[in-house]
């Protein structure tokens, strides 16, 4: 895969001074974890561990053979490619440059009539059935919480609808909230494992989060940790707000990043032996005014432009997230809330961007906005493949036979490359004024809807058949009589 230009933003001595400060948090201030396997297992392996305070320090000395340690090459491991907080090193070539992601738990759905009403199972299975079919979306996370459901059987309702509703597509969900639903994800995931002839890990995966700043709660750790017992993959994330739970200067937002990534990779390669370093971003700030925490604002990019630097001093990997909206409708606020996040973190070198079709932050899914950002994936892929520059490309001969003054439409040169050297649109105009005024002035939200209805009515994808069906449901049923109270 060809390497990708990237942006430097940050002086050599910039890079210096954030990286000793991330050593100087892990080694002076240490992260919480609330789980006395995993301090017993640090401990083990070299960290000085306050089994009373459950705080965890890591040396300098600690850091640096860590990071000598560290393989520039990818790790090769079954189940890596299920979730994006893994370090998948493939993901590029999967999706030819650039892996494009849609959902991420979205509460809400914006209605293809402009209403704001709760997920539920049959709107979360359309939006499933709408990111299988689009072109430029690779891997779908959660399409949409269903709200008609008892909330602890959401999980798992939301990896039935990811498995029924999509055939086209690497689907799933992570979600786990509480270590209760353990045995039944993993009950389902065997199921489908013997549906697929597929290892286990391949649909029974766990995702968790880190309470930044540096804090590994108790039920989150619990849940890695069974995870991690059983052989399955559990993957960490984070997220800072600037002035809120990191402060408010970027310098030490991003040095904070750097911190919690560094412990996420100790505990990947201490628990399942990955030896690629790898880097997160999630970070933005918080609003002063609002108190909000807006993701569609210019600092994310930074942020992203400035992990991935880091990054590529030290050939980790970046799995950097984008395209988040706060803005509440399809519209022109949305676009440039994403092209904040999304431009940026290309040129940091992300492997994939996601949480596409996602709007006010990452409360609605809407599937008009999912169709847009389609057309715009498309962009943003061809932006990030850059272009080639051969004794054919730059077409000298082609020039000379033309002359001053020359046409090339007409050219055979034109004919060969004009489709893979040009994006070709289908939502976003493509014509001039006239032709437009006389089509009827439609604009991209409209073309999108009728896209949307289109696809809604016509595909009808099934993932699974049903005996397998059957046997999901029965599971999600007995968790049900154990479970819901």
């Amino acid at each position: 895969m060809k390497e990708r230009s990237s942006v430097d933003i940050l002086k050599r001595e910039d890079i210096d001074l954030i990286f000793n400060n991330a050593v100087r948090i892990l080694s002076e201030v240490g992260i919480v974890v609330e789980n006395d396997k995993l301090l017993q297992l640090l401990a083990s392996e070299g960290a000085d561990v306050n089994f009373v305070e459950e705080r965890v320090k890591f040396s300098k000395k600690f850091i640096e053979k860590f990071i000598s340690e560290s393989s520039e090459e990818y790790d090769d491991v079954d189940g890596l490619e299920v979730s994006c907080l893994f370090p998948y090193g493939k993901r590029g070539e999967y999706a030819n440059g650039l892996e494009v992601t849609a959902g991420t738990y979205p509460q809400y759905y914006l209605t293809l009539e402009g209403e704001i009403v709760p997920h539920n199972l049959e709107s979360a299975a359309g939006m499933t059935r709408l990111a299988d079919k689009l072109e430029n979306i690779d891997r779908l996370g959660a399409m949409g919480v269903p709200s008609d459901v008892p909330p602890i059987l959401g999980p798992l309702y939301m990896r039935l609808i990811a498995w029924r509703h999509a055939q086209n597509k690497l689907s799933s969900c992570g979600e786990v909230r509480t270590a209760e639903l353990i045995p039944y994800i993993w009950e389902m995931g065997q199921v489908m494992a013997e549906y697929r002839n597929v290892p286990v890990r391949k649909y029974t995966f766990a995702e968790v989060e880190l309470i930044s700043p540096l804090k590994f709660t108790r039920v989150e750790a619990d849940i890695f940790v069974q995870f991690w017992k059983k052989g399955l993959l559990a993957g960490i994330g984070f997220m800072h707000s600037a002035g809120g739970s990191s402060p408010v200067t970027l310098a030490a937002t991003v040095s904070l990043a750097v911190a919690e990534s560094l412990f996420i990779n100790f505990l990947y390669r201490f628990c399942y032996g990955f030896k690629k370093l790898w880097f997160q971003c999630n970070s933005s700030i918080m609003d002063m005014k609002a108190g909000m925490f807006p993701f569609g604002r210019p600092e994310r990019g930074l942020i992203a432009l400035a992990m991935g630097q880091l990054a590529r001093h030290f050939k980790a990997g970046l799995w950097a997230s984008a395209i988040y909206a706060d803005a509440k409708l399809p519209g022109i606020e949305a676009g440039m809330q994403s092209a904040f996040n999304t431009i940026p973190t290309i040129l940091a070198g992300s492997l994939g961007i996601e949480c596409f079709g996602i709007l006010s932050g990452a409360e609605t899914g809407s599937p008009v906005q999912l169709v847009m950002d389609n057309e715009y994936a498309g962009a943003l892929k061809r932006f990030a493949r850059g272009f080639e520059v051969n004794e054919d490309t730059l077409a000298f001969e082609l020039i000379k036979e033309a002359g001053p003054g020359g046409f090339f439409a007409g050219t055979e040169h034109t004919a060969l490359h004009y489709r893979k050297e040009h994006w070709q649109p289908e939502i976003f105009s493509r014509e001039g004024l006239n032709s437009w005024l006389a089509a009827g002035k439609t604009v991209d939200v409209d073309i999108a809807r009728n896209i949307c209805e289109h696809i809604f009515q016509e595909y009808h994808p099934r993932g699974i058949d049903e005996s397998t069906e059957k046997q999901l449901v029965k599971i999600i049923e007995s968790a049900g009589k154990m479970l819901v109270r």
